[in-house]
């Protein structure tokens, strides 16, 4: 009688083997959607968690000096080496994030502040203007740097508040260290642009000896008219996704560079801004950057300006508000009401549940 072989090969034929890739294939796709957005949640969390540091970092500020943070002084002010190491005229120049330094656990760096170079900004020669505070920072983008020369900035991501173009009378806030504030319409600069919870420190005119110098009030918890809990305080900033790795190189433009400590500029200030699309000021559309979206001025020549509000967060931006709350808006959000957000008493009165 013949022998039977019981015997079977262990090996997969073909076809069990394509079946086996497929539902692997499946497997994956349906996990890696799950892996990003748990991920992104991460990122997320993150960036409110810092934006929360921050605020309580802005409240201790207040309730230490009585007083919130100002945006700093005039860029131009650190052109003179001999100011770099302290607040020049009385008015201190350098950012809220440098102000803030204290009150988020960053004393050394705080410290690291001098001035016997000719630097722009005056933190570089101790390198403090390279080193990066990763509560400034969204993870979502990274650490960013630029250069200007053989000069490393760290670059932020969250800004507070200025007005929006209105009607005209939004006036060049930078660089007014060579002529007085202006007037228009019986208002100062001070009061149309540095409307928000964060001002500008003042304003120095060099052209007299001495220097002209005009002190701006500072904003306590009694200017907030509005209600601490319906202000914005820091929100984060519209940036282009080309930029949010950029790892020590020359972004253009430069509202982008100088990094966490020059004052009253675009790297620490933005705006939402109104939908201004009348005839005198056509094209000025300021305000969320959605994605790779820019929603922002556009300047003669077709320049794209981020001088608004966004993040990389799909869809979202994160913002703390006077009171220390951190909310996650949306970026269709109406920027009229936005704008209105950002202004400390406008007598809107209204609050993150209208948008």
């Amino acid at each position: 009688m013949p022998r039977l072989d019981k015997t079977r090969s262990a090996a997969f034929t073909l076809i069990e083997l394509l079946v086996v890739v497929a539902i692997i294939g499946v497997l994956v796709a349906l996990l890696l959607p799950a892996v990003q957005s748990a991920r992104e949640a991460a990122r997320r969390s993150e960036c409110i968690n810092g934006l929360r540091q921050l605020g309580i970092g802005a409240l201790n500020f207040e309730s230490s000096q009585g007083v919130f943070p100002t945006a700093g002084g005039p860029v131009a002010l650190f052109t003179n080496p001999n100011e770099q190491a302290r607040a020049s005229y009385g008015i201190e120049g350098a950012s809220w994030m440098y102000q803030l330094l204290p009150f988020i656990e960053q004393g050394n760096l705080y410290a690291l502040r001098s001035g016997n170079g000719g630097s722009a900004v005056g933190f570089v020669d101790t390198g403090l203007s390279e080193n990066r505070v990763p509560v400034f920072n969204c993870p979502a983008r990274s650490g960013r740097f630029a250069t200007i020369g053989t000069e490393v900035y760290a670059l932020g991501d969250y800004a507070g508040v200025l007005a929006s173009w209105n009607d005209g009378r939004w006036t060049q806030f930078e660089y007014r260290d060579t002529a007085p504030p202006l007037k228009r319409n019986g208002m100062s600069e001070e009061e149309v642009v540095w409307t928000g919870i964060l001002v500008k420190g003042g304003q120095v005119d060099k052209r007299h000896d001495p220097p002209r110098v005009w002190e701006f009030a500072k904003v306590d918890f009694a200017a907030i008219e509005d209600g601490a809990s319906n202000t914005i305080l820091l929100a984060e900033k519209a940036a282009e996704s080309k930029n949010w790795t950029v790892t020590r190189a020359s972004p253009w433009p430069y509202w982008e560079v100088y990094g966490y400590y020059t004052g009253a500029d675009w790297p620490v200030m933005r705006m939402f801004g109104a939908r201004i699309l009348g005839e005198a000021s056509p094209n000025r559309e300021v305000g969320v950057l959605g994605d790779d979206e820019v929603r922002a001025h556009v300047a003669p020549g077709g320049t794209s300006h981020e001088f608004g509000f966004g993040s990389a967060h799909p869809g979202v931006f994160n913002a703390v508000f006077g009171d220390g709350s951190v909310h996650v808006l949306s970026n269709s959000a109406d920027l009229l009401i936005l704008d209105q957000l950002g202004k400390r008493a406008d007598g809107s009165l209204l609050g993150p549940e209208q948008l």
